[in-house]
């Protein structure tokens, strides 16, 4: 798949910082493993050959983390290899440094900004650097906005028996109509943290200043009737939180591949 992924992974982890003052969330240890290495495995053995990591907190982490785990390959723009057993082919991974806090959607278009030049994409695949959803086949995905012409977004949903710490999703057949708010217990469709999406629908954000995909485009494009749902199987894991984070942890540790779970 020539789709690039990017994975939002500048937020700061503060429900877990706690547990992990030094760590950014992406990297927190999962089953005796990074998180990210979970995600780009099952990126990997979905066909995604190339991952870019749109960093901001503790970003210099990650360039110690891509240091010691693949090996340089590029330097204008950087660009590192990882090849791992695990991986059914190498990944190409590179990095974007946010200047200053941007949020999910300034960071996403400072990303995009800073990958265009040396790929040249017409969408690409945004996953949340904290979550997981690993039955997602993503390149139904990417397939599905591709043959598409009036949709900017298309984003993965899943079912979950309660969603009283997500808020849910309202839809008509595909397009979604609204999104509810935290705090009603019982099953229900929530945002599984992965989209697709346009080059227009990135470069609509604005660019160099703080924005909230969630927040400040969602409910715009919601309107205008840009976005539409892909439903995906469950589970989404997010490990945001102590709990959430326990939940993959012993999930992984039984599976021991994220194709098992």
């Amino acid at each position: 798949m020539n789709t690039p992924v990017i994975i939002l992974c500048g937020g700061r982890a503060t429900r877990l910082a706690s547990m992990f003052p030094d760590t950014p969330k992406a990297l927190v240890p999962v089953a005796g493993r990074p998180f990210l290495l979970w995600q780009l495995e099952w990126l990997a053995a979905g066909g995604v050959r190339r991952v870019h990591l749109a960093a901001g907190h503790l970003a210099d982490r990650f360039v110690a983390w891509l240091t010691s785990t693949a090996h340089r390959i590029g330097h204008s723009p950087a660009l590192w290899q990882l090849d791992m057993p695990a991986l059914p082919a190498p990944l190409e991974l590179s990095l974007s440094i946010e200047p200053a806090p941007l949020g999910t959607g300034g960071g996403l278009r400072f990303a995009a900004d800073t990958l265009a030049p040396s790929l040249p994409f017409q969408r690409a695949l945004v996953l949340n650097g904290d979550s997981l959803l690993p039955r997602l086949n993503v390149q139904s995905l990417d397939a599905a906005l591709a043959h598409t012409s009036n949709r900017w977004t298309l984003i993965a949903v899943t079912h979950v028996p309660d969603a009283a710490r997500f808020g849910t999703i309202r839809l008509d057949g595909t397009r979604i109509l609204a999104f509810e708010e935290k705090g009603h217990s019982g099953p229900g469709l929530i945002n599984g943290g992965v989209y697709a999406m346009t080059r227009d629908a990135i470069r609509a954000i604005p660019a160099g200043r703080p924005f909230s995909i969630e927040h400040d485009g969602f409910p715009i494009w919601t309107a205008a009737g840009f976005l539409h749902a892909f439903e995906a199987p469950p589970p989404l894991y997010d490990i945001g939180t102590p709990d959430g984070l326990a939940e993959l942890e012993r999930a992984l540790s039984s599976a021991r591949a994220i194709r098992k779970l």
